[in-house]
């Protein structure tokens, strides 16, 4: 009997990247250290912990401290975009590509399904911080 060795499920940068803008910091966080862990660099993933949640801790900090002129724009925009930049950086940088995934037999590509699931789950508090922030 032929057994078939599971995959081991990878982000790829384009999904951390849209996963950052759509689902917020705290989903990168999470998208991040997940593809460390299951590349078993466990260092690098508690580096994204560590330095992850001082970036999240001064962004809520800038944020909260923002004058109310400022635009909702530049916060529901241009930051999500600038700190999705840096993820889709790191990935590329850090991690593996979607070519890289796809030539290695024992990864696979993250489902859309797991990406929807996971980031809804990290919005709902970045989500209600960001309605106190900007109202």
């Amino acid at each position: 009997m032929n057994m078939m060795k599971a995959c081991v499920p990878i982000y790829s940068p384009l999904q951390i990247f849209f996963g950052s803008i759509f689902f917020g910091p705290l989903a990168m966080l999470y998208f991040l250290w997940k593809n460390f862990q299951n590349m078993q660099l466990f260092t690098e993933a508690k580096k994204v912990l560590f330095y992850g949640s001082i970036f999240v801790v001064v962004l809520v900090t800038c944020l909260k401290l923002s004058p109310s002129s400022i635009s909702s724009l530049i916060i529901g925009l241009i930051v999500p975009f600038f700190y999705s930049l840096a993820a889709l950086q790191i990935s590329t940088s850090m991690q593996v590509t979607k070519k890289d995934i796809k030539a290695n037999t024992n990864w696979c590509m993250q489902s859309l399904w797991n990406i929807i699931i996971f980031g809804s789950l990290f919005y709902a508090p970045w989500g209600f911080f960001m309605l106190r922030v900007i109202s």
